[in-house]
């Protein structure tokens, strides 16, 4: 939990009388050091995402079925997003994939996932990253639920 100090020098819109320029400053720097306490966290959180991302190629039982759907598809006998893992990957177990399901809880984390994702495998499959068109209500959704998120990481104390 981040613990974030109250203070309202710092800020015209809630501060009840004019502060001191040492209480301005002590403000100021303050709110520096929680916005850097803040931004840790989030990639604390953004580094879990990268370790986890795409499990489900590289770890049982789901290695194995991304594998026999890959060379099913390959080989013609079926559309590889009708397959059993591409239904668990894309809208059950990975949450990264805003194309295909977006879940109620999206978050920045998710988006930046996703375009770290896009990014990495269309430079390395084909040398051309695709579009990677995230609809804006998606966006403004991920970002509501981020502010939750973060907030859900702060206690302020007096």
């Amino acid at each position: 939990m981040i613990e974030i100090k109250t203070h309202t020098e710092g800020d015209s819109r809630v501060s009840e009388s004019v502060p001191t320029f040492t209480e301005f400053c002590n403000a100021n720097v303050d709110h520096r050091k929680d916005v850097k306490k803040l931004i840790r966290e989030f990639s604390d959180m953004l580094a879990q995402n990268a370790l986890k991302h795409d499990y489900t190629k590289t770890t049982e039982p789901y290695a194995s079925m991304f594998y026999r759907d890959l060379c099913a598809t390959i080989e013609g006998r079926m559309d590889f997003f009708d397959g059993e893992w591409s239904k668990l990957h894309y809208n059950v177990l990975e949450r990264h994939h805003l194309k295909r399901h977006c879940p109620d809880d999206v978050n920045m984390l998710d988006v930046i996932e996703m375009i770290c994702d896009c990014v990495a495998a269309g430079m390395a499959r084909s040398g051309e990253v695709y579009d990677v068109d995230i609809p804006a209500e998606v966006l403004n959704k991920a970002v509501k639920n981020t502010v939750e998120l973060l907030k859900s990481h702060i206690q302020v104390i007096d």
